[in-house]
């Protein structure tokens, strides 16, 4: 266990820094670049995102999961994820064209060209990731991605103020690329099995087809809207929109980015250990939407600075799809782990199932929504995509999981109670000092004083399990007080 909180740790340190970094890039690009061109490399950057959650195949997710890691496997690993990542390179760069003209924006060729050369050393950052990984080294990987992301934002900005407009964005990202193969190549070179191996690859392909799938779909939940505002609205709706959505996928960022790179070997060590799945299951299920819900809920009501904290007043338009976005986070919550609890049990074809039933669900709502509502039809199909997510993630983690669905609600109402505490707070202070009227480093400055109060208040008034970890927290850090 020492070293499961060790590697949240650093994972939640190091993802922390690095999520930082990104938030000071997109602040400096939304104040140098317009909605429009934002938008642009947006269309085609969701595109290639998709199609990025497919090039390993899975090959690292059998990584981590296997029990014994030879080097045939890691061989047989490469090949595989050569062969498909390569494939997929060389499609990219002969459907970019055609995919600009399909989008009537003649400038997304050459950025799908420059996007898609990611495609060709793919290989060497997820293999040696998955080898890291599953030797808790997330401190080291953090360090890896913190560096690539450095040197993307500094590249990036001397691009944009030497005139390269959104063309700065498809370099920054393919230099961060680079980056990161040469050190993950580095950082593993203890296992140094780089030559592919072209035999044996059946058992990893069918872990990954289906977890690439199921990732892909994941990952279209927040492209799509892009590449249907591309196709159906303009390119400054598609930029609007994304930082919108952008804002509420950052907040659950926050939350989340120390738990997501943890979640797929611990899980995969109590189902190997042959412990309770189910109780681990539920006990994280408390702690995520413990903090996750009442940070989303707040961020609803003060969505609007936020964005102009973040991005600056050109963006106010997309600070009420923010506040209905809100809630597709917060119905996602309560099962965000159950695709990695799926793959960890074997039953990677459920995992891959029910994303597919709420993608069907999710991109029919987007696009009726769109047609009907404009922009803020999308956001509300979104929580129409939610309702399904919650609904059939609830029944397939009772199907698989053996999860009593009546016993999952019970033990989210202390979570339940706790953000309507914190919804309610805020709401006074917005009643009192209207965000609208007010600069947005105050209204933010405002939150920061009374959130935290609400919300450990809160914690200790319904009994929500969270409130040990703080006296535990709380009691380590009096007796490093008294040592020091």
């Amino acid at each position: 266990m020492s070293d499961i909180r060790r590697a949240v740790i650093f994972s939640s340190l190091g993802r922390y820094l690095l999520m930082l970094i990104g938030l000071i890039s997109s602040m400096v690009i939304a104040r140098l670049l317009t909605p429009s061109e934002i938008g642009i490399f947006a269309v085609a950057s969701s595109f290639v995102m998709i199609m990025a959650e497919f090039r390993v195949l899975g090959a690292n997710a059998y990584l981590v999961r296997e029990k014994e890691l030879t080097h045939e496997k890691i061989r047989s690993s490469y090949g595989l994820t050569l062969l498909v990542s390569w494939l997929m390179g060389v499609v990219i760069i002969a459907a970019a064209f055609p995919l600009a003209h399909f989008f009537e924006i003649e400038e997304l060729g050459v950025i799908f060209i420059l996007l898609s050369l990611s495609f060709f050393v793919a290989p060497y950052i997820s293999i040696p990731h998955a080898i890291l990984s599953r030797k808790y080294k997330f401190g080291l990987i953090s360090n890896v991605y913190i560096v690539a992301s450095v040197v993307q934002f500094i590249i990036t900005v001397l691009l944009i103020l030497y005139g390269f407009s959104f063309y700065s964005l498809a370099i920054g990202n393919l230099v961060a690329i680079l980056v990161q193969a040469i050190l993950f190549l580095y950082a593993s070179r203890d296992v140094s099995v780089y030559r592919p191996r072209f035999v044996n690859m059946k058992s990893i392909a069918k872990v990954g087809i289906y977890t690439s799938l199921g990732h892909v779909i994941r990952k279209s939940l927040q492209t799509a809207p892009d590449m249907v505002l591309g196709k159906m609205g303009t390119p400054a709706e598609v930029g609007l929109f994304s930082r919108g959505l952008g804002l509420m996928v950052f907040v659950t960022d926050i939350i989340m980015s120390g738990i997501y790179p943890v979640a797929a070997p611990y899980l995969a060590d109590i189902n190997n250990r042959g412990d309770d799945v189910v109780k681990a299951y539920l006990n994280a299920s408390q702690m995520i939407t413990g903090v996750l819900w009442p940070v989303l809920a707040v961020g609803s009501v003060a969505s609007l600075p936020a964005i102009r904290l973040m991005f600056g007043d050109q963006w106010d338009f997309a600070a009420p799809i923010a506040s209905i976005v809100a809630a597709w986070a917060m119905l996602r919550a309560p099962h965000v782990l159950v695709p990695q609890a799926l793959i960890t049990l074997g039953h990677e074809s459920s995992m891959f199932a029910k994303e597919i039933i709420v993608f069907i669900v999710f991109l029919t709502a987007i696009i009726f929504g769109y047609q009907k509502e404009g922009m803020q039809g999308v956001a509300y199909g979104f929580v129409v995509g939610g309702v399904a997510d919650l609904i059939v993630s609830a029944l397939f983690a009772k199907k698989r999981m053996n999860l009593p669905i009546f016993k999952h609600l019970i033990c989210l109402a202390p979570s339940l109670m706790v953000t309507i505490t914190c919804w309610v707070a805020v709401k006074g202070v917005a009643y009192v000092w209207p965000f609208e009227e007010m600069a947005s480093f105050y209204s933010f400055l405002l939150i920061l004083i009374f959130l935290p109060f609400s919300w450990v208040l809160s914690l200790f008034a319904f009994r929500h399990p969270l409130r040990t970890e703080l006296l535990k927290f709380a009691s380590i850090f009096r007796k490093d007080s008294k040592i020091g």
